[in-house]
């Protein structure tokens, strides 16, 4: 008779897990079923070794324990109702009816900022009316209406939001596009609000406030904190002695405070994370180390309790106070904890309270710094033996938890701190200081105000010097080094390796030899990528077109566009430099996105095409960036590496790009596009392979003056008119509005990035 034993519940949690994660691939079942068939027959009929395992009847039940939960996180994963807001974007579309709406409805989340300076929220739905003008029509321009709607308003609307509101909202609907792609790994928008039950996006320019709503609620106690904070150390550092004690979500943090922190490995700091609940526990239990023992438990365990609604229920802080209160659980019944035992039952627990966790990154690195923490931090203490005790602890947690997330930081992000270690090491006694006197000063504040800010005020100078130390870290040469998305096979294999030296006595003695490997493993594919490579990939923007040319001579940027798209996009290709930047106009409002690359991504060498329009934020802006500059002489071919690049029409720009033995035609400014015609019918241009258009209407006209062979089309959509001319003249076309990038490759292809649901992005 078959018996279950603790190793059989250990093997089915994390068949639970595996199958949760295998859901995040197409085709993931195929592969639950080929590792459980192995894993099967190697019990049942492999040699010594396999017989330390659980039995043959248990590696089943794990196989058919993962594809049930595949099919868990598939059923729990939401879609729209009949009566959603988003279904009405189609709706529109077909009644050739512009998105512009009037919604009601409530808040639901506090409003932060987001980088272009609006505030974001969600809003509950109750009803909505199309304000296109036209007369009503029953069920398709007014009505009422379900679900939860992405907002973004301007700061100075939005100032008096909370939640609870009932507002009203004017602006335009949109449908969320998706990220991820063939290409790189872009942050998936629509995915990331379909997971917060939300399926479309309002972009609104007016706010107006039916209903106060309630005055209570966590969201009050949050801004209440945040406010004592502010009034004690202005909003700068007061938002970052917030952030120790709420997290990350529930503060606007500045975004460049968020960069600094980033860039050198510090971002777990302004997360509500297992950092923060060990330092609270631990002060809790030594200030009421006089109380009885359940007393201090008790105290410690609401500590934690608090901790976790003011962060918002974060998946990251949920671990950690899960693992706190299952700690203080053990001391109360004098039983040693086992650690790994407990991560693996709270991991198991939370996936089947919200398995859409899975795909939370947050989530993610949560969980695999803890195991490293437990499983490596005292190894590698143990071998820093000759360093002073209190400085080899104080290395070994961060290099333990490091070691753990680096492979999967790689997949996601292509960045790699190289300060990260020492960088830790300075904060930490800043970051104990703040998280602790942030807490004291937030519950005296809560009851006294005046008192809680002056208490606050304390903290000035420690987080003015926390702060200049990480930008100082930052602005280090080489602070951070793009080494590219790692695949997911690379990912794997080091995690294979770092299991090895775990489990595997004889090979963690070999740890040097596996650590090279590993290496290896990351930097051949990255240099032979960078020294062979020649594509050339438009981005997906369409406010301001952007081509990316990636060559052994060095990368060419046209135009920066979105400038954290094409960061991202930089750091997941391992571009570690831009050697040629050109701007094909002088206008700031297009080209203002060079001065944040340049901070993250160093310009060699700025150049621009000579147009008549050039604001003075502009000419500012090439002074700040204290790069090599010089214009585009007109209709003089340039060499940049393996590029050749002529200025055919300075203003508005029309260039020609040579790459390899292909040409392409960049025609830009969408004001003018009958100009830009009219001007290609007198010029003589040889028919481009590749026509690269930025405008909005488009006729067969230019199509029959400049016949290319193929047309790329930087605007969010096509008239069908001009795409039927076009597949009947059958020139392929990509609209990057719909498709997202175009690469093209030395080969002289052209490919449409294929968009995929990359989940764990």
């Amino acid at each position: 008779m078959f018996n279950i034993t603790k190793a059989d519940g250990i093997l089915w949690a994390i068949a639970f897990i595996t199958g949760c994660l295998f859901s995040l691939f197409q085709g993931g079942w195929l592969g639950i079923l080929a590792l459980g068939g192995m894993l099967y027959g190697g019990r049942r009929w492999g040699g010594k070794v396999w017989l330390r395992l659980p039995a043959s009847q248990s590696f089943a039940i794990a196989t058919v324990v993962a594809l049930l939960a595949t099919l868990y996180v598939w059923l729990r994963t939401p879609q729209p109702g009949v009566n959603d807001i988003s279904s009405l974007v189609p709706r529109l579309e077909a009644l050739n009816l512009a998105p512009t709406v009037l919604v009601e409805g409530r808040v639901e989340t506090t409003p932060l900022p987001n980088r272009a300076g609006r505030l974001r929220f969600f809003l509950g739905v109750e009803r909505y009316e199309n304000l296109s003008g036209e007369a009503a029509k029953s069920g398709v321009l007014q009505g009422r209406a379900s679900g939860r709607l992405y907002v973004t308003v301007p700061a100075q609307q939005g100032a008096m939001l909370h939640p609870s509101q009932r507002i009203r909202l004017a602006g335009r609907l949109y449908l969320p596009r998706s990220g991820g792609s063939q290409f790189f790994r872009a942050f998936n928008f629509r995915r990331q609000l379909q997971l917060q039950h939300t399926f479309a996006g309002l972009a609104a320019r007016k706010v107006t406030i039916l209903d106060q709503g309630s005055p209570w609620g966590l969201w009050a106690l949050r801004q209440r904190i945040v406010q004592v904070h502010a009034q004690g150390l202005g909003d700068r550092y007061g938002a970052v002695v917030s952030a120790m004690v709420l997290g990350n979500r529930a503060v606007a943090i500045p975004f460049e405070v968020r960069d600094s922190f980033q860039r050198v490995g510090l971002s777990h700091a302004l997360a509500a994370s297992g950092f923060h609940t060990a330092i609270l526990l631990g002060v809790v239990l030594a200030v009421a180390r006089f109380l009885p023992q359940q007393w201090r438990y008790g105290l410690g365990a609401g500590v934690l309790v608090i901790f976790v609604c003011l962060s918002g229920f974060a998946p990251s802080a949920m671990r950690a106070v899960l693992m706190g209160l299952a700690g203080l659980v053990a001391l109360v019944n004098g039983q040693k904890g086992q650690p790994l035992v407990i991560l693996l039952a709270i991991a198991t627990a939370m996936l089947i309270y919200n398995p859409l966790w899975i795909e939370d990154i947050g989530f993610q690195l949560s969980f695999l710094a803890t195991l490293g923490l437990i499983v490596s931090a005292q190894p590698i203490s143990d071998r820093l033996h000759w360093l002073p005790t209190p400085l080899r602890n104080s290395l070994a947690t961060p290099l333990a938890a490091t070691l753990w997330v680096l492979p999967l930081s790689l997949a996601i992000f292509g960045i790699f701190p190289v300060y990260g270690l020492p960088a830790n090491v300075i904060a930490n006694p800043f970051l104990i200081l703040l998280t602790v006197g942030g807490f004291i000063s937030a519950t005296v504040g809560f009851i006294l105000p005046p008192l809680g800010s002056a208490l606050a005020g304390l903290l000035y100078y420690p987080t003015a010097l926390l702060l200049w130390l990480i930008e100082t870290i930052g602005h280090w040469p080489g602070a951070v080094i793009a080494l590219g998305s790692l695949g997911w096979l690379q990912v794997i294999v080091l995690y294979g390796l770092m299991l090895l030296v775990w489990l595997s006595p004889p090979w963690r003695r070999r740890w040097l030899l596996l650590f090279t490997l590993g290496v290896t493993l990351v930097l051949v594919p990255f240099i032979f990528r960078q020294t062979t490579l020649f594509q050339a990939t438009v981005l997906a923007n369409t406010r301001v077109p952007t081509l990316v040319i990636q060559q052994p001579a060095g990368t060419v940027v046209i135009n920066s566009g979105d400038a954290q798209g094409l960061a991202a996009f930089l750091a997941q290709e391992g571009i570690n430099r831009i050697d040629w930047a050109v701007a094909s106009d002088r206008q700031y409002r297009q080209q203002q996105g060079w001065r944040d690359i340049h901070g993250i991504t160093p310009i060699r060498q700025f150049t621009d095409v000579p147009t008549a329009k050039s604001d003075p934020a502009y000419r500012e802006m090439l002074t700040t960036l204290k790069v090599s500059y010089q214009p585009l002489p007109l209709r003089q071919p340039v060499q940049l590496g393996q590029v050749k690049i002529t200025v055919l029409r300075a203003d508005p720009a029309i260039l020609t790009l040579e790459m390899g033995n292909t040409q392409w035609l960049f025609v830009t400014d969408p004001s003018r596009d009958a100009a830009q015609t009219d001007w290609l019918a007198v010029t003589p241009v040889e028919p481009p392979q590749v026509l690269w258009w930025w405008g909005r209407k488009l006729t067969p006209r230019l199509f029959e003056i400049v016949k290319p062979r193929s047309v790329i089309l930087s605007w969010n959509s096509l008239d069908p008119a001009i795409a039927s001319y076009l597949k009947q003249k059958k020139i392929p076309y990509f609209v990057v509005g719909e498709v997202g990038e175009v690469r093209w490759q030395a080969n002289g292809s052209l490919k449409a990035n294929a968009p995929q649901n990359d989940s764990l992005i």
